[in-house]
């Protein structure tokens, strides 16, 4: 894991003294000053790869119709809310420290929905009555966390679900998008940049993790689940600039980040396939844990 990831202590050192926002009835927390923007009419518009997985998520998450659920990382809300319609008697609240992708999310929401500004990292300060929730979700985003906030992130997953709830998360595993990203820490390194700004966890250690958060994984599972997944040249750029770029040049100063930006497009060409696709191989890290009645 690069050391530029950011810990939840600097995190909470740079949010000080910023007066919380409220949202639909909810404490919230401003993004945090370190945190790069997103542009979340982009990322909306280059989530299909995430799409096609949807129905392997659903099919691995526990749901009823009444249940209260969090979606930590809701991004754009597309998925979020095919979650609301499995759940029209309940609630899925949505939890997301941009607020370009909570406008995004806002838009296609059900009536079922609300959703929570602020980080992962946030919970305790977001949330603070425990067992409020019968699901906890999060896809595709505890990869942007550093593995030293990942066991302050499960002990509130914990804390929040009641007993008997479930937490389910998938994200960046071992082994995830290795061609890529041996092309952009190449490029990065160059310019004196980060290597593998993401956390990329492997299954051993995190066990001890979910375990040492008091989660049972009987009835559950945790595993790295390899995906072949499809691009073209235009839709593997529109991934990068949507939902990639940001790891790097958020710890570069803004020349450096244009170099890196320009550096990764002109040898884009080395990420085509044998078979000439722009194909991808993605690992996920796929965890289902369940709090003990």
């Amino acid at each position: 894991m690069s050391e530029k990831l950011i810990s939840s202590t600097e995190m909470n050192r740079a949010g000080a003294g910023e007066a919380p926002v409220v949202d639909a009835g909810a404490a919230a927390v401003p993004a945090p000053a370190w945190l790069p923007a997103w542009d979340g009419a982009r990322y909306a518009a280059n989530t299909g790869h995430h799409r096609v997985y949807d129905q392997l998520y659903l099919d691995t998450l526990p749901l009823r119709a009444a249940d209260v659920v969090l979606d930590l990382g809701c991004g754009s809300g597309d998925f979020t809310a095919i979650v609301a319609a499995l759940v029209p008697d309940g609630e899925v609240v949505g939890v997301d420290p941009q607020p370009t992708l909570l406008d995004e999310a806002r838009r296609r929401a059900a009536p079922n929905q609300r959703f929570v500004q602020g980080a992962v990292q946030q919970l305790g300060a977001l949330f603070p009555v425990a067992g409020s929730f019968d699901v906890v979700m999060t896809r595709a985003v505890l990869q942007w966390v550093p593995l030293a906030d990942h066991p302050g992130v499960l002990a509130d997953a914990f804390r929040l679900l009641r007993p008997g709830g479930w937490y389910r998360a998938e994200f960046g595993g071992a082994g995830n998008i290795p061609v890529i990203l041996r092309l952009l820490d190449d490029v990065a390194a160059r310019l004196g940049g980060p290597q593998c700004p993401w956390t990329f966890a492997d299954v051993g250690p995190y066990l001890e993790l979910v375990e040492q958060a008091g989660f049972d994984l009987d009835g559950g599972f945790l595993r790295l689940t390899p995906q072949r997944r499809h691009f073209d040249r235009e839709t593997l750029m529109g991934w990068f600039h949507s939902q990639a770029v940001q790891a790097y040049t958020t710890t570069m100063d803004a020349g450096d980040g244009a170099a890196f930006v320009r550096g990764a497009e002109s040898r884009f060409d080395e990420l085509a396939r044998w078979d000439g696709t722009f194909d991808q191989t993605f690992v996920r890290m796929d965890l289902l844990a369940r709090r003990p009645a």
